[in-house]
């Protein structure tokens, strides 16, 4: 299913799932009929388009995850540099606590030992580097910016992907009560980030000249 252009009714089931774990549904637990109420289709018909349960639940992972990359990539390519770039990022993980909450689940499913975390990992590791919705994501911004800048090879380039995601990486665990205990405020901190992530970029095609 997930290499395939997505059917209105598999989509549906897709939305059903997101809309369930939203709401703080435990994955583990959710069944197919729930997901199928939901979705407002038969059961018999989700069978049509997924082979069982963990296949549905992570591949709708995975689609709302590329779904919201590529709308916050739309919004950044009205953004005239690098430094606002990042802070419209930095910006939305702000207001969107909601959001954050949902990846960080996410990922905590993608970690564990269930039978959903291993069909995550399974599809995840199917795609190639450019099709992980929030790796694409960052690297699009970058080579955006660097472009075609002689001497930054596709290593340097993955390794600043990597080198910047760490710090969005950091402001999530902020966000998530650590600055409480922090002399840093959110204007601060939110600065400083997206400096150093500026910093990073003209540090890479300064070393690779």
């Amino acid at each position: 299913m997930e290499g395939e252009k997505l059917a209105p009714k598999a989509k549906a089931v897709y939305h059903a799932v997101i809309a369930l774990f939203a709401e703080g549904a435990d994955l583990n637990s959710l069944t197919v009929a729930e997901i199928a109420e939901k979705a407002g289709i038969g059961k018999g018909t989700v069978y049509e388009y997924f082979k069982n349960k963990e296949e549905m639940i992570a591949g709708a992972l995975f689609y709302q995850m590329k779904e919201s990359c590529e709308n916050l990539y739309e919004e950044l390519g009205r953004e005239k540099n690098m430094y606002d770039k990042m802070d419209k990022i930095l910006s939305n993980m702000e207001k969107e606590m909601t959001e954050i909450s949902f990846f960080i689940r996410a990922l905590y499913v993608m970690l564990d030992n269930s039978s959903i975390s291993g069909r995550l990992r399974e599809l995840w590791c199917a795609k190639g580097k450019k099709e992980v919705p929030v790796v694409d994501l960052m690297r699009r911004v970058i080579d955006d910016e660097i472009g075609t800048e002689e001497g930054v090879g596709e290593e340097d380039r993955d390794y600043l992907v990597m080198t910047v995601l760490s710090r969005l990486a950091c402001f999530a665990i902020y966000q998530f009560g650590t600055g409480e205990r922090l002399s840093v405020d959110k204007k601060t901190m939110r600065e400083r980030i997206c400096r150093d992530a500026c910093r990073d970029v003209e540090n890479a095609k300064s070393f690779c000249r």
